[in-house]
């Protein structure tokens, strides 16, 4: 039996959890309207990430250093958001080059590092869903928070390394990377994932 007598034998609902992966099938093809969502939400994402501190709404009630990672989900939400709006892996990576071009235009301080640093969590996010689904959880709460614990995670070690914080006690760098994943968890995959079933059921086009 071929690969196509297969997707055609599933149900319906069984149709949802067939894994994509970041091949180049029919199904992973990408159109205008996929190119057109990841542009708008890729400038959305770099104009919030840019410009709103989200950081001060835990630094006024946990100075200590990592206490940030709380918030950092709201930098990768939005390669949650086109990936449930596209059902495609190859849509994150755009979104979130786009996104991190548009912050390193935005002057982020991290300059041309910070376009890595989005196609890096890009990749894990991307991973995560590819995981999730081979546990056929690719559409569920719980598989959406483990995809985002995983994608968020990557960047806490990646900038703490780079700010060479090794003198630091141990205590805190375990906090941090904990945050990073609770962060990821919640922001980038249970509120990325209400969001994105509220966009569907208000009439956002699809096409999967």
């Amino acid at each position: 039996m071929n690969e196509i007598e297969k997707k055609e034998n599933l149900t319906e609902e069984q149709e949802d959890f067939v894994p994509t992966g970041l091949g180049i099938d029919s199904h992973n093809k990408l159109n205008n309207l996929d190119f057109i969502y990841c542009m708008i939400i890729g400038v959305i994402g770099g104009i919030i990430s840019s410009l709103v501190p989200f950081s001060l709404l835990i630094k006024v009630w946990y100075p200590l250093t990592g206490g940030t990672q709380l918030v950092s989900g709201h930098h990768l939400i939005w390669g949650a958001l086109i990936y449930g709006l596209t059902k495609k892996k190859k849509t994150i990576l755009i979104t979130m080059t786009a996104k991190g071009l548009l912050e390193f235009l935005f002057n982020d301080p991290w300059g041309l590092i910070i376009v890595f640093v989005n196609i890096l969590e890009a990749s894990f996010l991307a991973l995560g869903f590819i995981l999730v689904e081979r546990f056929q959880e690719g559409d569920s709460r719980l598989g959406w928070a483990v995809a985002g614990g995983i994608g968020n995670f990557v960047q806490a070690p990646f900038f703490w390394i780079l700010n060479q914080r090794f003198y630091l006690n141990w205590i805190l760098w375990v906090l941090a990377f904990t945050f990073a994943i609770i962060s990821g968890m919640l922001i980038v995959g249970i509120l990325g994932r209400a969001l994105k079933n509220s966009l569907i059921k208000s009439g956002v086009p699809t096409i999967f």
